[in-house]
């Protein structure tokens, strides 16, 4: 039976008034256990989902960064080799370690909530009655240079327990994701939540997996379909669209390549990530699972 116009109005809507109010309260916890600890040497902030405010009540998980600001990870992928040795001889490494800061945070959080786990990337708190589940992100700044004096964007980087450096940009992303929003009659998120809908039906159904694609996958997917396929008002047709135009996409490696992070500061494909094939796969079961012919 095809989605009908109202069930899509209805899945594009943001969580519920008392969901909201149980993120808002992890959050707050979460700043009182870490300022006892760090006071004004952190910053704390959301990313992901709930902060986009694209997340859906199935996955209303909060993501709080946890930033060292006294401490950066230098970006130099962009410098010749020879900047890079001048950069690396000017600044050497600080004593104090990713590691050690990480312990520092799950140290602070397990005394504040007791109950607490840390993951590979982050530290775990079990949501209750009271607040939802969160991932607290230990990470220190990210700095990407142009040549060795010159910062063109600030990140977070953090280095998971498996070896991992994970680099992201998040107030970029959510700055271009509100422009975007802004200029699609905000049916930007309203699709994306859409979507988010379809691939939690399609995992609960298992016709898909949960590795194929992330929420983060598909925020970065409809955001690179052109502003001019939103239609204000008519949600299967935008939904359509943008399946559409995300499917197509996929067979043209040209196109592909010029995907990018909702940040725009990294691409989505080139250099590793998920393969378009992926997305492919995914946007032929939500044409399905949409009714479509």
């Amino acid at each position: 039976m095809a989605l009908s116009e109202q069930q899509l109005i209805t899945w594009s809507s943001p969580v519920s008034t008392s969901e909201d109010q149980k993120c808002k309260n992890v959050i707050t916890q979460i700043t009182e256990a870490l300022r006892v600890k760090f006071g004004n040497s952190v910053s704390i902030f959301l990313q992901g989902s709930y902060r986009n405010n694209t997340n859906i009540k199935q996955d209303s998980d909060v993501d709080v960064v946890v930033r060292r600001n006294d401490y950066y990870f230098p970006n130099v992928v962009w410098l010749t080799e020879e900047q890079r040795t001048t950069y690396h001889s000017n600044n050497p490494n600080s004593e104090y370690t990713f590691s050690q800061y990480k312990s520092e945070v799950q140290n602070a959080l397990q005394q504040y909530f007791g109950n607490i786990e840390r993951k590979n990337k982050c530290i775990f708190i079990p949501g209750n009655t009271y607040r939802v589940n969160a991932d607290v992100v230990p990470c220190f700044v990210l700095k990407r240079y142009t040549n060795p004096n010159t910062v063109d964007a600030e990140g977070i980087k953090l280095i998971a327990d498996s070896g991992e450096h994970i680099e992201s940009y998040p107030e970029q992303h959510y700055t271009n994701g509100v422009s975007k929003n802004n200029n699609t009659s905000r049916m930007y998120k309203r699709t994306v939540r859409i979507l988010k809908r379809i691939r939690n039906e399609l995992i609960d159904s298992r016709v898909i997996t949960e590795e194929l694609v992330s929420s983060f996958f598909i925020e970065c997917l409809v955001y690179n379909v052109p502003n001019d396929s939103f239609v204000a008002g008519n949600y299967r047709q935008t939904l359509r669209s943008v399946i559409v135009k995300v499917y197509n996409d996929m067979l043209d490696p040209a196109i592909t390549n010029e995907y990018e992070e909702v940040s725009g500061l990294k691409w989505l494909f080139k250099g590793g990530g998920k393969p378009p094939g992926n997305a492919k796969i995914f946007m032929n079961k939500c044409w399905n699972y949409a009714g479509f012919e």
